[in-house]
């Protein structure tokens, strides 16, 4: 582990947003196509579309500063028109990612203009991003004015938790005198995604339904999240990995194990079916060494996200899964399995 990321953490965001869209009443839904047929035509736009259009990268590279997303300007290929010097056409080069959705195989493309040099988040975490969406006739439908943070475990598009933790936050931010935040060496990139990893066919006012959409973004930071403050960050209760926490219910009490404060349902709260070690500092280098000490950690371990009292002390949690009948399955997910109830 890095202190840097530790260190990085420190940040209190200020606001929660958990979509791409306003908070106001979703246009009226058509009935829902059929995603694979969907995914076939929405492939022929976006194609067509980075076919036909390219992005000042002449530009982006001379620039003497870190690039921002209004930088990047995307632009129309005329038919007849020559590719105008010193920029690039999109369908060379971005890239074709693939991921499954609701039991569909699933083609978005990214360009990637930085990948970042901090910490890659995971795709249950809080993000702090600024972002520009538009459609595929340059219509900007969204922006952001000032940074703003997701829930990506929350009600936000799928495209969103799939290619944001591609990306790396910022490894370094300076706060202002004016209390504004500049951060330095973030993931940027633009992301162009498919209908049925956007909106679908239930989209906010002023998007068309199965619309494709393209969205500018400066990854800025991010935050480790536990939803039900159980000790298992929210990231690790995926138990079948395919990027759905929703349906990961051991217990099947029909709560989703990263709201599950009783994972397995034996009358123990999760928490305590963990071995917890509190390690506190009153300096981030103390702190640090303090964990050093139990570096390298074991394949069932992890630090969870640091904390600031208010008193300026640093704080951090070493979590142990105990598995004390041996059979491979935590005690937090085993119902006959308790162990010392350590909390």
């Amino acid at each position: 582990m890095k202190i840097k990321f530790y260190a990085f953490l420190l940040f209190i965001f200020s606001s929660v947003i958990y979509t791409c869209e306003e908070e106001e009443t979703q246009a009226e839904a058509i009935p829902p196509r059929d995603r694979a047929e969907q995914q076939l035509s929405d492939m022929d736009t976006l194609q067509n579309y980075l076919n036909n259009h390219y992005f000042n990268s002449g530009a982006i590279e001379a620039l003497s500063s870190y690039p921002q997303i209004s930088d990047i300007e995307i632009t129309e290929l005329v038919e007849g028109e020559t590719l105008p010097s010193g920029t690039t056409l999109l369908i060379d080069v971005v890239e074709e990612k693939q991921t499954v959705f609701e039991g569909v195989d699933y083609s978005y493309f990214i360009l990637t203009i930085e990948e970042g040099q901090g910490e890659h988040p995971h795709f249950t975490d809080q993000v702090r991003v600024n972002y520009e969406g538009f459609l595929t006739n340059n219509a900007t439908f969204d922006n952001s004015v000032t940074s703003v943070d997701f829930d990506l475990a929350g009600n936000i598009i799928p495209g969103w938790n799939r290619i944001l933790p591609q990306f790396k936050t910022s490894d370094a931010y300076v706060t202002n005198s004016d209390g504004t935040v500049h951060y330095e060496n973030y993931g940027i990139g633009v992301m162009f995604l498919p209908s049925g990893l956007a909106y679908f066919n239930a989209p906010p006012p002023g998007i068309s339904s199965y619309s494709c959409l393209i969205f500018k973004f400066e990854l800025q930071q991010y935050k480790v999240m536990d939803h039900d403050n159980d000790y298992i960050p929210s990231y690790m209760e995926d138990l079948d990995a395919d990027l759905d926490i929703y349906n990961d219910d051991t217990d099947a009490d029909l709560v989703s194990n990263f709201l599950d404060t009783d994972d397995d349902g034996d009358g123990f709260s999760t928490f305590r079916e963990v071995i917890a070690l509190d390690l506190t500092d009153t300096s981030l280098e103390g702190l640090s060494a303090q964990m050093q000490a139990f570096e390298p950690l074991g394949s069932d371990q992890f630090f969870t996200p640091l904390i600031t009292a208010d008193d300026g002390t640093f704080s951090i949690t070493l979590i142990t899964l105990e598995d004390t009948n041996g059979n491979g399955i935590p005690n937090y997910i085993d119902a006959d399995d308790t162990g010392t109830l350590d909390n």
